[in-house]
Formats: structure tokens, C-alpha cells, sequence
């Protein structure tokens, strides 16, 4: 190998790895709410605060400004991707039919391999206490077992997408959610009715569950959000 083509083989690595930390950086700080949604981000305080030149900056803000939680303004500013009910229905709605024919496809055909790795995801998604990103960690492992062997490329780059975005809207209304034990245990049954279906080879209930599970899930979003927007519209008029 030529010095020119190692050398072209090792600094996009370097760069990448690099936009790849500030990435996760932003979108950790979206998630928790460091970065509220409405907020201006400047990539001059940016670049201060990584130390770092501003083109991994913008690079990092146009991967985010892709999976719809950033937008990029003329100039030298991003704004944090406001949430709104809209939004949400449109993620569920599309989740709902990119999923829906992946589990009746993955549902014909799933090995005891992938159920197993699936049960084993909820059993540590139930051992999880109310913290956002472990929740969503172990509930997109528990899906991606259950549908891995027919999501292809394509699929996993848009459900990644959906997965993200879903995330936004969990973490920044997990206060928000019912937590009653009974709702919890609720969502708890639904996804081990789910692996029930799976092993029985149920493919039609399965994917009619599997979209209901979605839908509950949507519902639930939706009424925490309202009461998020009821609160701020209370806040505002004080």
C-alpha cells in the first residue's frame, strides 16, 4: 500500500470518529433536556466548548438536523426542533407501517435464537427504573430481535431515524407519562403477549398486536404531551 492511500485510509476515520462524539454529545443534550426544544444553539460556543474547529460542529448538527431535532439557521446558529403533536402522529404513523410488514415477514419465519435474545431484552427493560435512555435502549433491543432478521438496510436506517425520534418525545415527557403500576405492568404485558404470539407462530395476531402495542405507545405520548402544553399555556399566563 502507497503512503498517499494510507494516509487517505486514516484521516476519515478520525474525522468521523470525531463528528460521531459531538454528535452523541448534542443529542444526549437534546435528550435530557440541556438543550431544550425552541432553544438556539451556536456553533461558535459549540466549537469554545469541545475545543474543536467548526466543521465537525456542523457536521454533527446536519446529522441531527436529519432526524428532525435540529435546525440549521443561516449564519453561525442551530434551533432545537420544537415538539409537537403533529410530529408525533407522523412518527407513530410511519413506524406503523414499516413495522407492521416487517413483523408479518420476521413473524413467518423467527428462530427460538431471536425470541431468546427478545426475552431477554424485556427482562432487563422490566428491571429498568424510569430511566429514559436504558427504557428506550432495551425496548428497541426487544423490537430488533423480534424483526432483525428481515430489516435490510434500507429499513434500518429509516427505523433508526423513527427509534431516535421516538426517543426525543420519551425522554422529554417521561415526567409526564402515567406511571401507575398498573400502566406499567400494562405495557409490560403487552410486549410479552407479543413474544406469545411469536412462538405460537400467530402471524396475523401478532403483527394486529404489534401495531396495537405501537398505537398504546402513540396514545400514551399524546396525553403527555397535552398535559405538557397545558402547563406551559398555564406558565404563560400567569
Amino acid at each position: 500500500m502507497s503512503r498517499r492511500s494510507a494516509g487517505a485510509g486514516v484521516r476519515p476515520i478520525a474525522h468521523h470518529s470525531l463528528v460521531d462524539r459531538v454528535t452523541d454529545e448534542l443529542h444526549r443534550a437534546i435528550l435530557n433536556g440541556d438543550l431544550p426544544p425552541g432553544s438556539t444553539v451556536s456553533i461558535v460556543d459549540l466549537c469554545e466548548r469541545f475545543d474543536i474547529s467548526h466543521i465537525p460542529v456542523r457536521e454533527a448538527l446536519r446529522r441531527l438536523e436529519s432526524e428532525g431535532v435540529i435546525e440549521l439557521r443561516p449564519g453561525r446558529s442551530a434551533l432545537v426542533a420544537t415538539v409537537t403533536t403533529d410530529e408525533l402522529r407522523n412518527i407513530y404513523h410511519l413506524r406503523k407501517l414499516i413495522e407492521a410488514d416487517l413483523c408479518r415477514r420476521a413473524g413467518a419465519t423467527i428462530t427460538d435464537e431471536r425470541l431468546a435474545d427478545a426475552e431477554e431484552a424485556l427482562a432487563e427493560y422490566v428491571g429498568i427504573e424510569r430511566e429514559p435512555a436504558a427504557l428506550a435502549a432495551k425496548h428497541h433491543a426487544f423490537h430488533e430481535a423480534m424483526l432483525l432478521d428481515e430489516i435490510g438496510p434500507a429499513d434500518a436506517t429509516v427505523l433508526r431515524v423513527l427509534w431516535k425520534a421516538s426517543d426525543r418525545y420519551l425522554h422529554l415527557l417521561m415526567d409526564d407519562l402515567d406511571h401507575a403500576p398498573e400502566t406499567q405492568q400494562g405495557r409490560i404485558d403487552e410486549h410479552r403477549r407479543l413474544l406469545d404470539l411469536a412462538r405460537a407462530g400467530k402471524v396475523e395476531e401478532l403483527t394486529e398486536a404489534w401495531v396495537a402495542h405501537l398505537q398504546s405507545t402513540e396514545d400514551a405520548l399524546l396525553a403527555a404531551l397535552a398535559v405538557r402544553e397545558a402547563e406551559e399555556r398555564s406558565a404563560a399566563g400567569a
